[in-house]
């Protein structure tokens, strides 16, 4: 039980540290109650599932009030969490990613684009950032995306609590404001890295460079350039296509369930249509000729190889999104309120640092993945489960005593 213990402790240690987040005892023993239950062995994140497996449970309505009702501040608690992630300089990925729902009560659901169900659907969508760096990715902003259709209508916004301050922002607006608090935090950005929804604007591209951010951002085929010293301008997609073929090169950048990533590239010195100075622009050409386009704002000394490298570090924010949902329930909160929806998803962020935090802790190669760490804890969390739990215990020592006959 020694390991147990002093992962426990840790834990404690921990959440400790946020603490200062909540004004009143009972916040905080509600706040350790919530975070017991996403580390807990529930499959299901939703907080009467989540109640039922917690060793010291408490009332139910309690824990719902802390979550739904209670006054605390969910942007407190996201600058502790970014004051303690461990790793300050990195990669952030910016993206979004979707919460499917049935009914059309919960705050900012309509018919939208998801990318959990991969087509339009009616699903929640929101905007995240995440450090990419040291080979784990550390969530450090999440903000719900609220379209007009709820913040322009005076009794749906009063039945979800949207705060009288917040309006309607584009996604890629979101976006910016979380680069510059996460800025402020005092990370230290080596590259920013989007999809082609955010890097074919212009007007974030222009608000990256202005931050002095260096990116490495996917763009549209249709995206219009000029070849630097060559008259005219072009689409992406005609300028890859002009490209000679010794212009190509073959470039790994990692790797896969099923080997080596690599495909051809080419780069070349352009300046878009819509932007101040010259950029790279990246051409990817795949061995089933699938084509893929990218805009660097790096030094114009920069080699192929960091170009690729750069342009393609964005895939573990995928893993991370897969993971909050899998293993912790990020997706899983039925609540209709913005306040209850932003509890849940930054209570989630600070599980998730967590167990982050306790993977880089392995002295073993390779490091533990997440979901193995979660596996620990979640057996620690069931075995305190039933030591709390009289009737387990009985249970337990009547078949220890009388073990049923077997065949």
């Amino acid at each position: 039980m020694g390991p147990a213990r002093a992962l426990l402790r840790r834990l404690g240690q921990f959440l400790d540290g946020f603490s200062a987040c909540f004004s009143r005892q009972p916040q905080r023993d509600a706040a350790s109650q919530y975070l017991d239950g996403l580390l807990n062995d529930s499959e299901r994140k939703s907080m009467q599932a989540m109640h039922g497996r917690l060793s010291d449970p408490g009332q139910y309505q309690a824990l719902q009030h802390f979550i739904t009702h209670s006054p605390w501040d969910a942007g407190r608690v996201w600058a502790q969490l970014r004051a303690v992630v461990p790793v300050r300089t990195g990669i952030l990925a910016i993206d979004d990613t979707g919460f499917p729902k049935q009914g059309t009560h919960s705050v900012g659901v309509q018919r939208q684009y998801c990318g959990a169900l991969g087509k339009i659907g009616n699903c929640q969508v929101a905007v995240s950032s995440a450090l990419i760096a040291d080979g784990r990715t550390w969530p450090l902003a999440f903000d719900l995306y609220v379209p007009v259709s709820w913040t322009e209508d005076a009794v749906r916004r009063a039945a979800v609590g949207i705060p009288a301050t917040l309006h309607f922002r584009e996604k890629w607006r979101i976006a910016l404001a979380q680069v510059r608090t996460i800025v402020q935090a005092g990370f230290t950005i080596t590259g920013v890295v989007v999809d082609a929804d955010y890097g074919s604007n212009a007007e974030f591209r222009a608000g990256l460079e202005r931050l002095g951010l260096p990116y490495g951002v996917a763009i549209r085929g249709e995206a219009v350039c000029a070849v630097v010293g060559v008259p005219g301008s072009q689409s992406a997609t005609a300028i890859a296509q002009s490209a000679p073929e010794d212009a190509w090169e073959s470039v790994t950048w990692g790797t896969g369930t099923a080997g080596p990533l690599t495909a051809r590239f080419c780069a070349l010195r352009v300046r878009p249509t819509k932007g101040r100075g010259d950029r790279w622009l990246l051409c990817e050409r795949s061995a089933t000729d699938e084509r893929k386009y990218y805009l660097l704002h790096v030094p114009d000394t920069t080699a192929l190889v960091d170009l690729v490298a750069l342009a393609r570090s964005r895939w573990p924010i995928e893993q991370q999104y897969r993971e909050l949902k899998d293993d912790l329930g990020l997706d899983h909160f039925e609540g209709r309120t913005y306040q209850g929806w932003a509890h849940h998803v930054v209570l989630t962020a600070v599980a998730f640092t967590f167990l982050q935090i306790e993977r880089g802790r392995a002295t073993v190669a390779p490091r533990p993945t997440l979901p193995v760490v979660r596996g620990w804890v979640r057996e620690i969390m069931g075995l305190l489960y039933i030591i709390h739990n009289r009737r387990l215990l009985s249970m337990l020592d009547s078949f220890r005593r009388h073990t049923p006959l077997r065949r």
